[in-house]
């Protein structure tokens, strides 16, 4: 008797279970933020580069980016960033990005340096993943690749 249940039970447990698997809403839940869209607030002290880097990353994440001179009561939740480069050769020093909720909190996300600083010396262009992980650490959720 022991042995029909257990029998029973292996072959209808992956039956049951596969019936659950079967609501897959795809890679990103609608609104799992709380929110749609952002506004990032363009700062002209900030070469292009980095803007464009930064609204990739934004709008890979599935969210609408809005770009505003300031911030606007309009938008559920604004990014302001900050950046800082070297005056000779467009090397990333340092950089900041912040979200601003609706509700009025507040999340800060700085620039993380592994390594010496000579390995840190990347060419502007070369600065995109290190965006990208800022923005994965402000706005954690898994991405498409």
């Amino acid at each position: 008797m022991l042995k029909k249940i257990f029998c029973g039970l292996s072959l209808g447990l992956p039956i049951l279970l596969s019936g659950c698997a079967g609501d897959d809403p795809g890679y990103y839940i609608t609104d799992s933020f709380g929110f749609d869209t952002v506004c990032i607030v363009d700062n002209k002290n900030v070469p292009p580069a980095f803007f464009i880097a930064l609204r990739q990353a934004v709008a890979d994440k599935g969210l609408t980016v809005r770009t505003v001179a300031k911030a606007e009561k309009s938008c559920p939740a604004v990014i302001v960033y900050d950046a800082k480069y070297t005056k000779k050769v467009p090397y990333l020093v340092d950089a900041k990005l912040m979200l601003i909720h609706e509700i009025g909190s507040t999340d800060i996300v700085n620039l993380k340096k592994y390594g010496s600083s000579d390995s840190l010396r990347d060419n502007l262009k070369d600065d995109e993943p290190a965006i990208r992980d800022m923005v994965n650490r402000l706005l954690p959720r898994s991405t498409p690749w």
